[in-house]
Order: C-alpha cells, then sequence, then structure tokens
C-alpha cells in the first residue's frame, strides 16, 4: 500500500483580479465560489491509484477560469486507468476537454489552459505535461530537478539554437504556449507523458503554476523541501515567498511526498 502526503495551497496574487489557477488532489480541487479566496489545502492518501495536477487558465476574463475548472472537474475519471491505460486515457480527456471549450455553444474558444499532472499506481508515478505549469521531482536526497519540458514559443526558440536557456528565461516569448489544453489543433494539444518511474519512501513531487517558478529559483524551492518540513508549511512558505516577490501572476504550488 502506498501512503501519500500531500498539500496545495493557491493565491490571486497581487496584480490579477481573478485567481485563473486550479489543482487537482485526489478528488479535491476548488469550485468556482472558492478559487479567489485561494487557500491551503491537505490531506493523507492510501489509495492504490492517485492523481494529482495543477492547471494555469488563460484566455482573459472568466474564461481562463472555465478552462481551468472544466479540467480539473471531471478528472477523477482518470484515476482507475493505471498506469497502462493512463496515456490514451489523459489525451482522450483533453481532447474532449479541448473540444468543449472551442464549441460555439456554451465553449470558449480563445480560452485554455495549461495542464502538469503525476499520477501514481501502487510505487509506479508518471508525469504529464501540456504548457509551462511544472512538475520537480525529489529523489531522496539529490537535488530538486524539473522534469517537465515548457511548451512555450521561448523554448522552442532555445531548441532551435535561437536562445540560450538563460535568454529563454527572461525572453518576452516565454509566455507564449505553443501547446495547452483547448488548444483548436491536435499537434497544439498532445501532452509529454513520460515513462512510468518507480518512486519510494522519501520521494517527493512539486507541481506549480508559471506564478510560482517565475518567482523562486529551483534551488530555493529545494532547500525547503530538504529541510522535510510538512507539505503544508512547505507550499505555504513557497507561495508566502512568491507574494513576498510582488506576485504579478496566479500562484499555486502542490507537493506531494511517498510516506
Amino acid at each position: 500500500m502506498i501512503r501519500i502526503e500531500a498539500a496545495a495551497r493557491s493565491h490571486p496574487g497581487y496584480v490579477r483580479e481573478n485567481n485563473e489557477d486550479n489543482f487537482f488532489m485526489c478528488g479535491v480541487y476548488m469550485r468556482a465560489d472558492e478559487r479567489n479566496a485561494g487557500g491551503l489545502y491537505k490531506g493523507i492518501y492510501e489509495e492504490k491509484r492517485q492523481l494529482y495536477a495543477v492547471c494555469d487558465g488563460m484566455g482573459g476574463l472568466d474564461k481562463g477560469e472555465m478552462a481551468s475548472l472544466m479540467t480539473v472537474s471531471a478528472m477523477g475519471r482518470l484515476l482507475p486507468l493505471g498506469c497502462r491505460r493512463l496515456p490514451n486515457g489523459i489525451r482522450t480527456y483533453i481532447n474532449e476537454i479541448s473540444e468543449a471549450l472551442q464549441s460555439p455553444y456554451g465553449g470558449a474558444p480563445s480560452a485554455g489552459c495549461t495542464l502538469s499532472a503525476v499520477y501514481l499506481d501502487g510505487a509506479r508515478a508518471i508525469t504529464v505535461n501540456l504548457g509551462d505549469s511544472r512538475v520537480y521531482f525529489k529523489n531522496g536526497t539529490l537535488p530538486l530537478a524539473q522534469v517537465t519540458e515548457d511548451h512555450s514559443q521561448a523554448v522552442w526558440y532555445q531548441k532551435q539554437g535561437v536562445l540560450t536557456p538563460q535568454e529563454a528565461e527572461t525572453h518576452p516569448s516565454r509566455n507564449t504556449l505553443r501547446r495547452y489544453v483547448g488548444a483548436p489543433d491536435q499537434e497544439g494539444r498532445t501532452p509529454d507523458i513520460s515513462k512510468a518511474i518507480r518512486v519510494k519512501q522519501g520521494d517527493a513531487f512539486l507541481l506549480c503554476s508559471d506564478g510560482l517558478s517565475n518567482m523562486i529559483t529551483v534551488s530555493e524551492m529545494d532547500t525547503e523541501i530538504s529541510k522535510e518540513s510538512g507539505c503544508s508549511d512547505i507550499c505555504r512558505t513557497l507561495v508566502s515567498l512568491a507574494l513576498k516577490r510582488g506576485a504579478d501572476d496566479n500562484v499555486t504550488a502542490l507537493m506531494i511526498r511517498i510516506c
């Protein structure tokens, strides 16, 4: 049996009027009337199959909120799939949400959201990524490592040799996404799905929106996670640090640790 300590904290930040971020934590997510209040959520989960995700909405007004809420609200249907069936299941799910957003009848064609997720099936873990929210992995005492790749225009330029990694971090196109949930074409909504890896007691994952990763370095994240505080304390500290630095975007952190 696997036992997971998990926590998530979300905050609108100090510039945007509404919170377009959302998360999924084994069935827990922020309802429409909870998003702007944000807050801290936590739990201990012992189910064999578990799913955690962070989504960052985009599209302006309430469209980003709609996209992220639509993406997390039905995510529970993916829980029973297992590692073997998850890749096809998540692709189908993303297509369905994207088509719903593109629909002229009750949809929001200019809306979309990122999706970064960790799926656990016993001691095996799969990461999923679409957009520029991130998943970091803490393997025992090894340094914290980003295990997803941003699907931004700046990273694409970097891969073409036009920008260095340092230039890509601050380039104006770092916020322009080439792939995301809600993209009008199939290529634009195709996620990166990792192979399953084995996880063990003490390993941890941090999922976050770019409102956190743009304000805090990986080294600073690693320092907090390495203190072996509870997941609630880590999320509280990381989001507070982003807020202290101005938080010009919505900020969400979700931390899970194998107990």
